[in-house]
């Protein structure tokens, strides 16, 4: 492998914060697939529970569903009255609940299963109901599914080796960065099972024994931080924390040699006990102290469910101003909106993170296949350091020479997807916002301008933000409307120029219409038949985004329509004059010669792209009014 030369951050302590998604490549099922995956728990009782089993397992899930639908239409109907923004303590209520339910998974399932036995010290859900679940008579049921839905995700969360490949790449960051440090929420040993493939010295704060002054030794490749616990820890009955790397066991307990009891250390998702053992407070602690000193944080399929982790990030954002994170995870942009853009969403209130995430809404595999995140981090780099020499420039001279390096600097946040920065300088500096693309109004040229706009389009398409993504394609139909309108006029000008000659008086009439709209109109196809107008940065940039998401669905079945008419374009354009399919063609003098076939297919290719965004218009606003009835 050729060496890289290492990107330095402004701040260059970098931090990994690693969440479900992380390892559903290594074949852990994520928070849904744990209960109704093809492998997922109630096939699993379905195939091996007693009959008894089954029914409960159903009934709890039926009653979590209608819960479901009952409080999602209680929201919308408070929404609905809600319109004035007053926010009434019954709102705030439901809109937890309704964040709660929003899926049923294993984390749900299980914190109703802990809490219906454990009824004498928890407070019951809302929706429990004695003469529904019949506890008496269910009782074994219950218990027995709780322990068994324990054990599943012992089972599943241990990972072998030969699953692992895929975090090859963050082999990279080892080394160059010292040493990588890693948080995880996970309980599955993918990070362990990584570093013993690699051959990486690592540390998890255990020996045998618990020893968090282990974290301190900087002789480590990887530090991993496992702050709702492990598979392999347990606690035992004097009160030590032990490692103990085996299998899954059918039992909650195991007995040690010492005549020690020990049970499992893993912070289930329904509060349970856990939350104060001693090494996953201090785990958090570091966490705190972690994200108050990096200057990236790579977060990696984490959807902030846990409300005390997003508050630790939030205080930290407000210390650590140099903190810029990288959220991965396919629905990235809807997390960053939900989660972390603001405070309280129905206040409007923004949070110390606005505008310092870079959403990827890609999986991890294929974040790290061919370096993509290590190289990103190099941009940064290059965005931070633009960016400083652009406030010398304004302070030093006080002219707008700084423009150049935001110019610079804006091209670097589109590549790797940093849109709130790129939107920031775009419209604070140049005065461009999605709904301008006027080019006499900006220093970018007009192939750099279609480039910020589509790209910025596909960026929040892919995040759903679809109010703004219509927004930049409303733009941009426009655009290749008025270049359909003006180009189709100027070629006929030209056409009647070069015929004219035998009545000057309208020979110079047309000649005059000639140069007033090549000096006014520079929207027009007839300029880009004299060079490529960013057909090549256009289908570049849209291979990537389809080779990073891979997903086949009907936003890629739009971008690859696109793709494909960009690059017909730049065939078209591509074959030089009269040759191959345009030799001995009719042309017309337009600045050139232009032929009248080429012309004809630009004009047809053109008109694709037209109606490809209007499509992707289409697309936007049915997508947006669902998310409006969710």
């Amino acid at each position: 492998m050729e060496e890289k030369e290492t990107p330095k951050i402004e701040n260059d302590r970098i931090i990994f914060f690693l969440g479900a998604g992380a390892s559903v490549t290594a074949g852990v099922p994520d928070t849904e697939s744990f209960v109704y995956g093809d492998k997922g728990f109630k096939k699993r009782i379905d195939d091996e529970g007693s009959e008894e089993e089954k029914i409960v397992l159903q009934e709890i899930l039926t009653i979590l569903e209608e819960k479901e639908g009952e409080i999602s239409r209680k929201y919308e109907e408070l929404a609905q009255q809600n319109k004035d923004k007053k926010i009434t303590e019954e709102f705030e209520r439901i809109k937890r609940e309704k964040e709660k339910f929003e899926k049923i998974d294993v984390e749900l399932v299980l914190e109703t299963l802990y809490k219906l036995n454990n009824k004498e010290v928890e407070i019951l859900p809302d929706f429990y109901d004695e003469d529904t679940f019949k506890i008496k008579s269910k009782e074994k049921s219950l218990k027995s599914l709780e322990k068994k839905l324990r054990h599943f995700i012992r089972e599943k969360t241990i990972v072998s080796e030969d699953k692992i490949d895929y975090l090859a790449p963050l082999k990279e960051f080892i080394g160059k960065y010292k040493t990588l440090d890693i948080f995880s929420v996970n309980y599955d040993t993918c990070i362990e099972q990584f570093c013993k493939e690699y051959d990486l010295r690592y540390t998890d704060g255990f020996e045998l024994y618990w020893y968090p002054e282990l974290f301190d030794d900087s002789d480590y490749d990887v530090k991993l931080y496992k702050i709702h616990g492990s598979v392999m820890w347990y606690l035992t009955d004097r009160g030590t924390y032990v490692k103990i790397p085996i299998a899954s066991n059918e039992e909650d307990e195991i007995e040690l040699i010492t005549g020690e009891t020990a049970k499992t250390l893993m912070v289930y998702p329904m509060g349970g006990k856990w939350e104060y053992a001693e090494p996953l407070v201090e785990l958090i602690r570091r966490l705190h102290v972690g994200l108050e000193n990096a200057g990236v944080c790579i977060i990696i399929g984490y959807s902030f469910r846990d409300d005390y982790i997003k508050r630790i990030f939030f205080e930290a954002a407000q210390k650590n101003k140099d903190l810029t994170i990288f959220l991965i995870s396919p629905d990235a942009g809807k997390i960053y909106d939900d989660k972390l853009k603001i405070i309280n969403k129905d206040k409007g209130k923004p949070s110390p993170l606005e505008g310092r995430v870079i959403c990827w809404n890609y999986p991890i595999k294929n974040v790290l296949m061919n370096y993509y995140l290590y190289r990103s981090l190099g941009t940064l780099v290059d965005i931070q350091t633009l960016n400083k020499e652009a406030d010398k420039i304004r302070r030093k001279s006080g002219s707008d020479a700084y423009k150049g390096k935001l110019q610079e600097c804006v091209s670097k946040c589109i590549d790797i997807g940093y849109t709130s920065m790129a939107e920031k300088i775009l419209e604070e500096e140049f005065g461009i916002t999605a709904d301008k693309l006027k080019e006499e109004v900006s220093p970018f040229a007009r192939n750099d301008r279609l480039k910020l706009h589509y790209s910025l389009g596909v960026y929040h398409l892919l995040s759903s933000d679809y109010k703004d993504a219509r927004k930049y394609f409303e733009e941009l139909r426009e655009y290749f409307g008025h270049a359909l309108k003006v180009g189709n006029k100027y070629f006929e000008l030209c056409r009647q120029f070069s015929k004219s000659e035998e009545d000057k008086k309208r020979h110079k009439e047309i000649g005059r219409e000639i140069d007033e709209i090549a000096r006014t109109e520079r929207n027009s196809y007839y300029g880009w038949m004299k060079e490529d107008w960013g057909t090549s940065d256009c289908i570049e940039f849209l291979n990537q985004q389809k080779e990073l998401r891979s997903k086949r669905d009907e936003i890629d079945k739009i971008l690859s329509e696109i793709t494909e008419i960009c690059d017909d374009m730049k065939k078209c354009f591509n074959i030089p004059f009269d040759t191959g399919k345009y030799k001995g063609c009719e042309h017309i003098p337009c600045g050139r010669p232009v032929e009248i076939d080429r012309k004809t297919d630009l004009k047809k290719e053109i008109n694709e792209i037209w109606k490809a965004f209007d499509r992707l218009i289409d697309f936007c606003e049915k997508e947006r009014v669902r998310q409006l009835y969710r």
